[in-house]
């Protein structure tokens, strides 16, 4: 009898798990096709094909579904500690490399994908409380990876990461509405190598500041690990 309760416990939580995929997939097609603006519980369920009544029982509503859609670990990356251990720079000019892969293969992302680039939107928009949520949730999950990837004590990266975060945004919102930034095409690919190649620029010269710097320590692996590809 216990062991039926579990298949049926395992099968419950399979068709969630479905069900909730069903629902992030047609919340993304939403928001491409209409932009954030355009999202709504209604369109969400009708594209799912599911009862929006479970959209509220699953998500407690569109804020609640976007939050969970900005936290999922698709637009951000989630690193668990085990990797986290094998990214932690060996020497003390790998800082430099880490940050900026990550900054342009975060943004690359952004470009390439709409719904992604219509989330990003959500720091523009005033007088919304779906954008405000949506928002929020960017910048605690912004917040999180800049503090799981700092490996810096003694500078403050929060702000620098503000900066350089801030500007890579407005920038994927400005290509998206086909404007130039200082003549800069930010509609095509030699556009965006010339913004990579300065995100690598300043995260070097960030770097090479912190290991001259008395005040900032750089925190290495205490063993040789493999670097992560990522």
């Amino acid at each position: 009898m216990h062991f039926r309760y579990m298949e049926k416990d395992e099968k419950v939580r399979r068709n969630r798990a479905k069900t909730t995929q069903r629902i992030v997939e047609a919340l993304e097609e939403v928001i491409s096709e209409r932009g954030l603006e355009g999202v709504g519980v209604n369109r969400v369920a009708e594209k799912a094909n599911v009862s929006k009544v479970l959209i509220y029982r699953y998500f407690g509503g569109m804020e609640g579904l976007l939050e969970y859609y900005v936290k999922m670990g698709k637009l951000f990356p989630v690193f668990n500690p085990a990797v986290l251990d094998q990214i932690r720079p060996l020497q003390e000019s790998d800082v430099a490399r880490i940050w900026y892969r990550q900054v342009i293969q975060t943004y690359r992302y952004f470009r390439t994908f709409k719904a992604a680039r219509e989330i990003l939107k959500a720091t523009v928009i005033e007088n919304d409380s779906i954008a405000e949520t949506t928002a929020k949730a960017q910048d605690e999950e912004m917040t999180r990876l800049v503090e799981q990837l700092s490996f810096v004590k003694g500078a403050d990266t929060q702000a620098i990461s503000a900066v350089v975060l801030g500007a890579m945004t407005y920038l994927t919102i400005m290509a998206q509405n086909d404007r130039t930034m200082i003549s800069i095409d930010l509609r095509s690919e030699d556009g965006w190598k010339r913004i990579e190649n300065a995100v690598k620029t300043i995260y070097i010269a960030l770097n090479k500041m912190a290991i001259q710097s008395k005040e900032v320590n750089l925190e290495l692996q205490s063993a040789n690990l493999p670097m992560a590809q990522w």
